[in-house]
């Protein structure tokens, strides 16, 4: 992998801590938001091309509950800020690299750097990234994002430069060479526009954007004071393949379930383990800790609703498929591959598993006349399509138990370099950064364990990591978002930012079930390897009732 020719741009200046959300006295003149007042960065190796603004006043911006990643709701009248877009290219390649900020009329002294999620690098055509931009910048952030020199979410557009090749440069962009560019990039238009560098720089991100922050944290120590990523895909390589682990076990077994049964297991394990926490409250805390013989469901008549079935038996072969995602991919002489998800996740997505983009991991597809086969994950067929076999017409599908590893090896060797994170913090360690994370224990898309290995093997290495590395599991939660009911911590990225500033190292979070759930639930979510434990005896349990122990 090439290494990016840029230079580091690092900005921590001595200035006194800005309480959060606290605007600056001084408002730049509406008249600097013009390409006239703005100047270009310096980056070696870098040609910028463009540079556009527009003036946004008074918008008034509603952000839903955790589309503002690690953030709650939010709401806000008034919102004035400078729409600036800048293009650049790298100096013998025809690429083109977009970099959108919403400069804030009322400007906090801070910047942030927002993450993408999929196969989006940030903010500029992704959904949830996008709310992410206008929630920084109606709290004060000088907002900045990337999309890392591809402008189509559809991997097919940009992912091969032809049949059998991939494109290489891309695709490093994509995996960290664009991150500290936006870094570099976000600084100087920020002390151009405002007259002074930002005072701390914070990125912000789950799931692919989770990735994106480890790996600055990684590779660009002096990138970023402070990291919240959240879910992150520390290990992409490997769950690009291993993730159709479910999928090749039903092919060997000749077998594909209907997606009621794999419903009814998970729903089954809920209830069953769900008061060992002292709480009945539809959520397991623990899920390791809780001994259920998923057998017992064999046989157990359900009522499936996929194809209008009427009443269906839960299959051995469901339980079967079921035991394998639990466990995780592994060899073909048993050993070890990757995790699988904890029990309570969702193996198949109830709301989009029949068609959906990206369903849960053991997905089917059925037929009107009770025929299933299997649905691949859009990540897996992205993956294995064009990243490992690099031909856009290869089906997914044909893939075998025994291909399956050979896949796996491939990826690691081919892309683990370009995507995947080393667990030596040390360079940001020593930069004085912070980096804070939650992992979802209901989350379906990746295995939760990928999170508390990374973090193992940050331990080992450093015994410092409690310094400035933390990371919180949240029972119940899904990937990233609330989910259907899981403990979602609102308030982490402002807990990163209070440490930060003030030094002060969150030993607990906040965290709540979403509204759309039903009645609100509050809890704490604590530190890895430590636990929630309820102390209290009303099912309204408030944070209060929590304590966090092993």
């Amino acid at each position: 992998m090439v290494e990016s020719p840029t230079p580091e741009y690092r900005t921590r200046v001595a200035t006194p801590v800005l309480p959060s959300r606290t605007k600056s006295n001084t408002k730049p003149s509406f008249a600097m938001c013009s390409p006239a007042h703005i100047a270009y960065p310096d980056l070696p190796g870098v040609q910028f091309t463009s540079l556009s603004t527009s003036l946004v006043s008074n918008l008034t911006v509603q952000v839903p509950e955790s589309t503002y990643v690690n953030h709650g709701a939010l709401y806000a009248g008034g919102v004035s800020f400078c729409n600036l877009t800048t293009t650049y290219t790298h100096i013998g390649t025809s690429d083109t690299v977009t970099i959108s900020m919403y400069l804030p009329e009322e400007w906090n002294g801070r910047m942030q750097g927002i993450g993408g999620g999929a196969w989006s690098a940030g903010g500029i055509n992704f959904l949830h990234s996008s709310y992410s931009m206008l929630g920084a910048v109606s709290e004060g952030y000088a907002a900045v994002t990337t999309n890392a020199g591809h402008a189509s979410l559809n991997p097919d557009d940009w992912m091969l430069k032809s049949p059998g090749h991939v494109e290489l440069h891309l695709l490093e962009e994509f995996g960290s060479n664009s991150l500290n560019e936006l870094s570099i990039i976000g600084k100087a238009i920020t002390e151009s526009y405002y007259g002074k560098p930002p005072a701390y720089s914070y990125w912000n991100g789950c799931s692919q954007g989770g990735r994106q922050g480890f790996k600055i944290a990684e590779k660009y120590p002096n990138a970023f004071d402070g990291i919240a990523a959240s879910a992150p895909a520390t290990d992409l390589a490997g769950m690009g393949v291993a993730n159709h682990w479910p999928q090749v076990v039903m092919k060997a077994l000749g077998q594909y379930p209907k997606n009621c049964e794999f419903v009814a297991i998970t729903e089954a394990f809920i209830n069953h383990c769900d008061g060992d926490d002292g709480l009945l409250d539809g959520i397991v805390t623990d899920p390791d800790s809780c001994e259920f013989d998923p057998y017992s469901m064999v046989n157990k008549s359900i009522d499936c609703q996929d194809i209008d079935a009427g009443t269906v038996q839960v299959s051995e072969a469901a339980v079967k498929v079921a035991i394998a995602t639990w466990t995780g991919a592994r060899k073909l002489d048993g050993s070890f591959l990757w995790w699988g998800l904890k029990k309570g996740a969702d193996l198949v997505d109830k709301v989009i598993s029949l068609g959906g983009a990206n369903p849960g991991l053991a997905t089917t597809t059925c037929s009107g006349n009770g025929t299933c086969t299997g649905h691949t994950m859009d990540i897996v067929n992205v993956w294995v399509r064009l990243l490992i076999k690099k031909d856009p017409t290869f089906d997914v599908k044909t893939v075998t138990m025994e291909d399956l590893q050979d896949l796996f090896k491939q990826s690691i060797d081919e892309y683990a370099p370009i995507f995947n994170v080393k667990p030596n913090l040390d360079a940001f360690r020593e930069a004085g950064g912070k980096i804070i994370s939650y992992h979802g224990l209901a989350d379906a898309n990746l295995p939760p364990a990928s999170s508390t290995n990374f973090y193992d093997s940050v331990a080992a290495h450093d015994t410092q990591i409690k310094d400035y590395y933390r990371l919180f599991e949240a029972p119940g939660l899904a990937h990233c978002w609330a989910g259907s009911g899981g403990y979602y911590p609102a308030g982490l990225f402002e807990a990163l930012v209070s440490w930060v500033e003030t030094g002060v190292a969150p030993d607990s979070v906040a965290a709540a079930t979403s509204v759309q759930s039903g009645p609100v639930r509050q809890s704490i979510l604590c530190p890895y390897p430590q636990k929630a434990h309820y102390n209290g005896t009303s099912a309204n349990a408030t944070v209060d009732d929590f304590y966090c122990g092993n």
